[in-house]
Order: C-alpha cells, then sequence, then structure tokens
C-alpha cells in the first residue's frame, strides 16, 4: 500500500534535535525523514517529494548555507521550501544570506512547539494542495484523451448527432460553417444559465457573456483553425463570474477535405481555477499578511530596474524596514500576539504608501517597500519618514496596548544598472547603520556604507580565524589607590594582533565580536586565562593576595543562560580564590532585566564573586535596583572624567555618582585619569581608585607581573615607584 503521508525532510548532525523536531511534529501525521549530514540530505530530497526542509545552518562538513545552494542549483530540488532551523541570532549577516539563498523564514533554536507547527502547517497544505492540482490536470489529460477516442464511435452514428449528447454534463455544441449555432446541449443552461434557444438564435451571444477582458482571445480561438482548446471567463445568468475550459474539434463532412464546423465541449473548471489562483497567490504572498513575498519582490523590482534601465522610468526606491524590539515583545506576549502585531505592521504600512508601490514581508519582522516612478529622491524619504512616523504610534493588538518602533534603510536607483538583490543588499546595509545609529531612524545608502560593509565582513572572517589560530593576548591595567598611590588590582583587556594588519583596537573588533556572538567564546576565554594568570601571581607570593583582578563580561556573555556555571568552573580550574575576581558588567547589560540580573549576581555572590558596574552614567539604572544588586564598586566613564575640568555640568555628575555610590556602601573607581589635576579633584571628592594613562598603559603580563612583586606605588609619571608596602 502506497504511502499518502506529506513528507518533510529535518537536516540537523546532532540526532537529539531531530528528535525534538519529529516529536513537535507527530500529530501532524507526516512522513518525517531525517539526515545528519549535507550530503545525506540531498540525496533524500532528490528522491523523495519533499513538502518543506528543516535545515540546521551550523554542520561539520557541508554547512547549511551549501546544502541549500546544492539544492537551488538542482532542478529536481530548487521548488522545495527551506526554512533554516539555528541558534545564530537574526540580527546576522547569515540572516541575510540565507534569504538570499531562498530560504523561506528563519526558527531560532530552542525551537517552541507553537511556532514549529504553525509554519510546518502552512507548506504541509500547499504541498497537498499542490498534489490535489496534478491529479485534477491528469484527471483533465485523460478526458481530452477519451474525446479523441470517442470521435471513431461517433463517425459511426448519424451525422448531426455524432459530435453531441443530450443528456452530456458538459456543455456541447455544434457550431456550422457559417457560424450558427445548429446544436447545443441542454447542460448549458445548468453552467450558464441561459437555455439552449438562446444561443441558437443568436450566434453573438456567447461572446455577449463572455467577459470582456477575454472577449478577443476567444474570439481568435475560434477563428484560428489550429487551435485546440482554452482557458476562458463568463458571467452567468445571476452575474457571478465562471471558469470554463473549451475543447474544440472540426466535423468532417462526408466528402473527403469537406468540414461541417465545429464540435465546441464546454466544461466548467472554476474550482480548479480558483485552487489555481489561490496556489499562486500563495506562492508569491506571505501566508500571515498576505503581503507580497521574496519571489513576487523581486520579480517586480526587477522588472522595475529594467525599465530604469531603457530609460522608461524616473527614480525607483527601496526601503528595508525592521522592528525594532520585535523579539522582545514576541516573547513577553507570545508568538501569537507577535503575529497580530506584525499585520498590523503591514496594513500601517499599506497606509503610508501609493497604490502602485510594492508592500512586502521579506522575512520575520523585516518588510520592505518598493517605490517605483518617484519624481525625485526627496519623494522616497517622505515615504519613509511617514513610515517611521506611523511606527512610532502604539498598537492595540488583543487588548494590548505595544509601543514599537522601526529602523529604515533607503536605496535608490536611476539608471545605472543595479540589479534587484544587490539594491536590497544597499538597503539592507543602510538600516543597520540606522540601528548602529540608536534604532527609530532611517538612513539614505550610499558607497561609503557599502566600504564599511565589506570591511566589517572582511574583519569578521579575520576575527573567526584570529579565535582558530590564537592570535589573541590580555594586557593589564593598574588600578590605583588615588588616596597613597598603591597598587589595588588591574582591570583585563583583550588586545588582537594580526598577521598582517598589526594591532587591531578593541574599538574595532569588539563591536563585531558583540554583532556575531564570537564574544561569548572570546569572553569566556578572557576569564579562564585571567583566572590562571592571576592565580600563577597569588602561587608566586607577594601582595598578589590582597589585589583583585577585574574582567568584563559583555552583554551578550551576561545574558547567556549559564553564567554563574561558566564563571566557577574557570575559578575552580585554576585554583583562584573567588573572591580575588571582579566582574565588570556595564550599566545597560546588568539592566536589560533586572529581576533576572539579581539572581545571577546573588547566585555568584554566595561564591565569593564580586562585581562592578561598569561606564556608570552612560545608562538609566533603577536607584532601586542597584540597592538590591551585589555589588562593590561603580566604575565612572571617562567621558565624565576627561571634561569635569572645562565642564562644571560634568564635574556635578561625577559628584553625584561619587556621592551616590556612598550611600550605597560602595567605592568608586574613575576611568581615564591622564593628569595630575583630575587625579586630585577626584581624590578630593573622595573617589577611592583611578586608572588611566597617568599611572600606566595597558601592559603584557610579565611587566604586571613585576609590578606585583615589586609592590611599589604609583606616582604621575606611568611607573610605580618601588618601596615597602
Amino acid at each position: 500500500m502506497a504511502n499518502d503521508k506529506t513528507p518533510i525532510l529535518a537536516v540537523d548532525d546532532e540526532r537529539m534535535n531531530l528528535r525534538l523536531l519529529q516529536g513537535m511534529l507527530k500529530p501532524f501525521g507526516l512522513e518525517f525523514l531525517s539526515a545528519q549530514s549535507g550530503p545525506e540530505a540531498l540525496a533524500i530530497a532528490k528522491s523523495k517529494d519533499l513538502a518543506l526542509i528543516l535545515l540546521d545552518v551550523m554542520m561539520p562538513g557541508m554547512d547549511g548555507f551549501q546544502v541549500a545552494e546544492a539544492l537551488r542549483d538542482d532542478p529536481a530540488t530548487r521548488h522545495i521550501p527551506i526554512i533554516f532551523v539555528t541558534a545564530i541570532n537574526k540580527e546576522q549577516q547569515h540572516v541575510f544570506r540565507g534569504y538570499e539563498l531562498g530560504a523561506v523564514d528563519y526558527l531560532f533554536k530552542p525551537v517552541e512547539a507553537e511556532v514549529l507547527c504553525g509554519k510546518v502547517r502552512v507548506f504541509v497544505e500547499l504541498h497537498r494542495q499542490r498534489r490535489a492540482l496534478e491529479d485534477a490536470s491528469r484527471k483533465l489529460l485523460r478526458n481530452v484523451e477519451e474525446l479523441k477516442a470517442s470521435k471513431v464511435a461517433l463517425e459511426e452514428s448519424e451525422l448531426r448527432y455524432r459530435t453531441v449528447a443530450d443528456y452530456n454534463h458538459d456543455w456541447e455544441s455544434w457550431i456550422g460553417a457559417d457560424g450558427r449555432a445548429l446544436y447545443v446541449s441542454p447542460s448549458c443552461e445548468r453552467i450558464s444559465g441561459y437555455p439552449p434557444q438562446a444561443f441558437q438564435d443568436d450566434p453573438e451571444f456567447l461572446h455577449g457573456i463572455v467577459a470582456a477582458e477575454d472577449r478577443d482571445t476567444v474570439r481568435r480561438f475560434l477563428g484560428d483553425s489550429r487551435a485546440e482548446t482554452l482557458d476562458f471567463r463568463i458571467r452567468n445568468s445571476d452575474g457571478e463570474q465562471r471558469w470554463l475550459n473549451v475543447v474544440r474539434r472540426e466535423v468532417p463532412g462526408p466528402e473527403k477535405g469537406a468540414s461541417l464546423g465545429w464540435r465546441l465541449s464546454m466544461r466548467d473548471i472554476t474550482a480548479r481555477k480558483e485552487a489555481e489562483l489561490q496556489l499562486r497567490h500563495l506562492a508569491l504572498h506571505d501566508p500571515l499578511t498576505g503581503l507580497a513575498n521574496r519571489t513576487l519582490l523581486l520579480d517586480r523590482a526587477g522588472l522595475a530596474l529594467e525599465r530604469l534601465k531603457r530609460g522608461r522610468g524616473r527614480v525607483a526606491g527601496l526601503v528595508f524596514l525592521d522592528l525594532d524590539r520585535f523579539k522582545i515583545i514576541n516573547d513577553s506576549l507570545g508568538h501569537a500576539r507577535g503575529d497580530l502585531l506584525l499585520v498590523e505592521v503591514g496594513r500601517r504600512i499599506l497606509g503610508c504608501v501609493r497604490g502602485m508601490d510594492l508592500v512586502a514581508r521579506f522575512g520575520g519582522d523585516e518588510f520592505i517597500l518598493l517605490l517605483e516612478d518617484l519624481e525625485s529622491p526627496r519623494e522616497a524619504i517622505q515615504v519613509a519618514k511617514r513610515v517611521r512616523d506611523a511606527m512610532r504610534k502604539p498598537f492595540l493588538i488583543d487588548g494590548h496596548e505595544i509601543t514599537t518602533s522601526a529602523s529604515l534603510g533607503l536605496a535608490l536607483a536611476d539608471s545605472d544598472g543595479v540589479g534587484a538583490e544587490e539594491l536590497i543588499r544597499h538597503a539592507n546595509i543602510a538600516m543597520y547603520k540606522a540601528k548602529e545609529g540608536g534604532k527609530n531612524r532611517f538612513h539614505v545608502f550610499n558607497e561609503r556604507m557599502l566600504e564599511q560593509a565589506v570591511a566589517a565582513l572582511r574583519l569578521e572572517n579575520d576575527l573567526r580565524r584570529a579565535m582558530r589560530r590564537g592570535e589573541f593576548h590580555l594586557a593589564f591595567q593598574p588600578i590605583v589607590s588615588l588616596r597613597d598611590g598603591r597598587l589595588g588590582g588591574f582591570e583585563t583587556l583583550l588586545r588582537w594582533t594580526h598577521p598582517r594588519r598589526g594591532p587591531v583596537s578593541p574599538a574595532d573588533f569588539i563591536p563585531v565580536a558583540e554583532e556575531t556572538g564570537m564574544i561569548i567564546d572570546l569572553g569566556q576565554w578572557v576569564l579562564d586565562q585571567a583566572c590562571g594568570v592571576m592565580r600563577g601571581w597569588q602561587k608566586a607570593g607577594g601582595r598578589a593576595g590582597e589585589l583583585s583582578l577585574a574582567v568584563n563580561v559583555s552583554a551578550r556573555q551576561f545574558a547567556k543562560p549559564g553564567l554563574a556555571e561558566d564563571v566557577l568552573r574557570a575559578v575552580n580550574c585554576s585554583g583562584l580564590t573567588p573572591e580575588s575576581l571582579k566582574l565588570e558588567i556595564t550599566e545597560t547589560a546588568i539592566m536589560d532585566n533586572p529581576r533576572n540580573s539579581v539572581q545571577k549576581l546573588h547566585r555568584l555572590r554566595q561564591d565569593g564573586i564580586r562585581f562592578s558596574i561598569d561606564d556608570f552614567g552612560t545608562g538609566y539604572s533603577s536607584l532601586g535596583y542597584l540597592q538590591k544588586f551585589p555589588l562593590d564598586d561603580l566604575k565612572i566613564d571617562l567621558s565624565f572624567v576627561r571634561v569635569m575640568e572645562s565642564s562644571p555640568e560634568n564635574l556635578e555628575i561625577v559628584r553625584t555618582i561619587i556621592g551616590l555610590a556612598h550611600n550605597l556602601g560602595l567605592s568608586v573607581v574613575a576611568e581615564g585619569i591622564e593628569s595630575e589635576t583630575q587625579r586630585d579633584i577626584l581624590a578630593d571628592l573622595g573617589c577611592e581608585y583611578g586608572q588611566g594613562y597617568l599611572f600606566s598603559r595597558p601592559v603584557p603580563e610579565a611587566e604586571a607581573e613585576a609590578w606585583v612583586r615589586k609592590s611599589g606605588r604609583f606616582n604621575g609619571s606611568g611607573r610605580p615607584r618601588t618601596g615597602s608596602a
């Protein structure tokens, strides 16, 4: 017995992930196929009529992007929809690459059963409808063949009635050589609502009920002796539109070469046509919002750019829109309400554009606006501003008032020959520039942005190689007591020496590591190495046991589940006393989820780990939560220290931070001290510790160890002054 279950393929090198997906999809009754490698997946895809492929991105050997590219290059598999299943953050360039390879959507690990089932349901239904349409097409072909076979039998009947039968389900007509209807079967009334006599009395009656847009086509069909079949529309007696298929055959006369006219067999194919139109709509539109999808967008954009190239248009614009904070909304209110928000966003965008413009959902919370035939770039900018302002207004979703915003990138095209994919890429780059600039804004693409994007991609690739090749090392900047100049500890800093470019500034590579997620592995490496170094100093004796070693924890690293376990594992493996380690966490990171932060910090505090809020004063902190955090000190951001001599306002900010810290029982560390005047002002204000070029630049491990052994005091020369402690 043939298996009539709809087949889907899941590809993941981890067997446990495959079992989880299979368990979530079990209620569908699908034929669940699985593969643990790219070659295995390609072999299954060629042998099965798949409804969908759930494809992991990160796999050894042949990764998900390479598998997707191979599927698209093979005519036998390029039609199969692909949903990437990945743990990679959606705001990376990887997401955009996946859509370029033809992915229809992304799922982010850990996969939620409700989201997975919702997306799979759409493509399973599309697959089933396609099969039904193919079955209907085969049935139609069989009917046509049956008509051919019946011709021999009909020739043996009486000449007038050999082509028609009064009780045939189809609408049968015999049109004479002079164009008059010699016979019309009773089925015409069931299909059109009009009796046979109406068509026999008036040769033009049939043309009168044909849809206006199809009349010329029908006349050409009836006048072309080579044409055999045609689909066209009529309006029945109730005014409803019906689709008919007509098959035409010549009625031969008794003499060789003579013709008695034409036999027309017409059948109502409305249901089939509506199914075809629905499938075509689904193939070109997003099933959630009803907006155009990527396929239709690329087609329309390509046509618009081709018109520009031929000089038949003025200016075209493409706006790439990404909702700000959508993941937070989705996670807090649920995916169902998140979907409703996307629908409302689509409607609101449609209200900001012209009727001729195209709005597409590009994937996830990304939308694209194609603006054609613009008089000037200013017109596109006005549309972008309208959309941006519309996104700022609250949305009412299922009784919840949701406030969000959008970042937009605008790319313009005239007759310079840019392609659709390239134009989208330009708009995407501009959108990311808008996000980097603080979100809730838009940027217009320029070539400088492209150069920066290429440079960022090159830096990202170099950064990955650097992690594999061990090109990183640590540096240590002394933290000094402002009261007596004694060494209080060090801040651990990450440094990268590129084999060709030499030292790379942390200001260049740290943001890339943050964006791509590499900062998590880098941060753990720094933590492991720093704990080992500090433990080595402690074993050597001296004052090392009295010093603290500060290690920065990035926002993504702090948000990662299992942070406490990672930190304690590094401490325990090195043998370092926990009280010697101080984690520096930025104000923004710690306030992103204050309740969760309180739990994490207290968990680590139980084992003796100390904490400092880094860059204090640059973010937003709740005094109520500051009291709940088990903190040891606040670090004043260097942006305040540098200008406090010339800016009374900044001096007051510094004074306020120091007073706040002392009221909370915390000590204060000032960053970026470069002059003795700055040191003296901070000391007079009661600031306990400082670091900066006045005392020392970051130094290699060996030099820092030497200072630990000397146990000196620091003066303003940038070198420790040795002597008894």
